[in-house]
């Protein structure tokens, strides 16, 4: 059931007066199911040296436009920063499966 809302961060880099690089975000939320990983995804993953932590899967792949971060805050806890590892289309779904971000 997609309850849950993941917040989607598009990466817009832009210059200042000054020119440097300003990386901004913009945010966009979508319903998605949060999901454990296997236990035979997480020790592959290991092997490869990817940790991953949790995954989301969105009912529309459409939905999902490459960001490469999302938010997540879980029930009665802080929002948290994921790194998208990879994502996975099975026919309209999409599985994207993350590993904590620096805050």
């Amino acid at each position: 059931m997609f309850n849950e809302i993941i917040k989607l961060l598009a990466e817009t880099e832009t210059t200042n007066e000054y020119g440097d690089a300003v990386k901004t975000f913009t945010e966009r939320q979508i319903f998605a199911e949060v999901r454990s990983i296997s236990q035979t995804e997480f020790y592959q993953a290991q092997a490869l040296g990817l940790k991953p932590e949790i995954k989301f899967v969105i009912a529309d792949f459409l939905d999902y436009k490459g960001e490469k971060q999302l938010k997540y805050t879980p029930f009665g806890e802080t929002e948290q920063i994921y790194d998208v590892i990879r994502t996975y289309r099975d026919k309209i779904n999409l599985e994207i499966v993350c590993k904590r971000g620096i805050d």
